[in-house]
């Protein structure tokens, strides 16, 4: 028996395999001029230390110390920094600008949160100065004043004749003095800076007599959380994207050098915080990536990714669901890590002893609103 083709089916497939192979030529084509485009960067070389285990004995070792987290509000949703004023009442940044205030009622329960202030910016960091006014570091508009009616002046937004690029987070010395991180000149947070590999991050200090801004440190490996000592003998700045702890000395032999305070962080270290006993609350906003660390090693991975829009790598750089804190003693001893394996709460950045409890703030990314646990369960 013959069979008839049908000319007009003939015509579709080829016409199908015809486009085919033009998508495949546009695929192939847009592949090779990927890998042949000029990567924006060049990215510096480092082996990285391999990431404490969670698993052995040890301070990092895997608890479920977060894992009770006790919402204490949800308005900010993402509440990078925390502090108290005098009264005992709770302050916050919100991503949005808003600066919001929780009163807690005679049984240590919090009230609605009310709206304090607006930045119209972001504001990270926050701290009481001796006058009751809430020094604000702010990403976008640079050091603020915030009056106890919301009333906001800005201190400074230059350091050496140049822009201050993100103001991120601050302490405030009993003189007055003001430290606080100037993260990166790249203004904000890429995944292109991570790649790269090289330090733009600043600590500068405010004088509140003269009204200036100096540089303290510079070439600093993205430049996060700012705390002083209890003696005020140093200050403390998180380099996140190298998981270490630097130490600028203020007092003594050293003054004017800076050190190593602690290395090797199981995570990104994001805001440091003291309690009264002198130790150091680090909130650590995400577990070390293993990707990230072998891009380091191989400046060609990284030059690659470097190349990619960052739109594409918002996802691919979220934090791991992994709730965790570190807590170090005075001269840089990992005194014990507190975690949420489960990730139920996490993308910490900040945790805050006061009372009985440690507070936690979260950034973009991770989980939302302030929660704390007790320190003593």
């Amino acid at each position: 028996m013959s069979t008839v083709t049908n000319p007009r089916k003939r015509s579709t497939g080829q016409h199908i395999r015809r486009w085919g192979l033009v998508l495949l030529g546009v695929i192939v084509l847009g592949i090779a001029g990927f890998l042949l485009m000029p990567a924006p960067v060049e990215p510096a070389v480092w082996s990285a230390p391999a990431a404490p285990s969670f698993e052995t004995e040890g301070p990092w070792k895997e608890n479920n110390k977060l894992s009770s987290a006790e919402l204490v509000t949800d308005r900010a949703k993402f509440p990078e920094f925390i502090t108290f004023d005098a009264a005992g009442r709770l302050y916050t940044g919100d991503s949005d600008g808003t600066i919001y205030r929780v009163a807690f009622d005679a049984e240590g329960k919090a009230q609605p949160a009310e709206v304090f202030a607006d930045t119209q910016g972001t504001p990270n960091g926050l701290k009481f100065d001796a006058d009751g006014n809430l020094i604000v570091a702010d990403i976008q508009k640079g050091l603020l004043s915030i009056d106890k009616d919301g009333k906001i002046e800005v201190l400074a937004t230059e350091v050496d004749g140049g822009p201050i690029y993100l103001a991120n987070e601050l302490d405030i010395a009993q003189d007055g003095s003001i430290y606080f991180s100037d993260t990166s000149n790249y203004g904000k947070v890429m995944f292109k800076e991570i790649a790269e590999n090289k330090p733009h991050g600043r600590l500068l200090k405010y004088d509140p007599q003269t009204k200036q801004t100096t540089v303290l440190l510079k070439d600093l490996y993205f430049a996060n959380g700012v705390v002083l000592s209890a003696d005020e003998d140093f200050v403390l700045v998180a380099e996140s994207y190298h998981y270490q702890l630097t130490r600028y000395w203020l007092k003594g032999p050293k003054q004017g050098t800076s050190d190593l305070f602690a290395e090797n962080l199981a995570g990104f270290p994001d805001n440091i915080t003291r309690d009264a006993q002198g130790h150091f609350w680090v909130g650590v906003f995400t577990t070390r990536l293993a990707f990230a660390d072998y891009m380091h090693s191989h400046p060609w991975v990284a030059a690659t990714m470097s190349k990619v829009p960052q739109p594409l790598l918002n996802g691919a750089s979220a934090p791991v669901k992994h709730g965790l804190v570190a807590e170090y003693g005075p001269e840089g001893e990992l005194v014990n890590s507190w975690h949420d394996p489960k990730g139920t709460l996490y993308g910490i950045t900040t945790a805050v002893s006061h009372g009985e409890y440690l507070y936690l703030g979260t950034a973009p990314g991770g989980s939302q609103g302030v929660h704390r646990v007790l320190l003593k369960p």
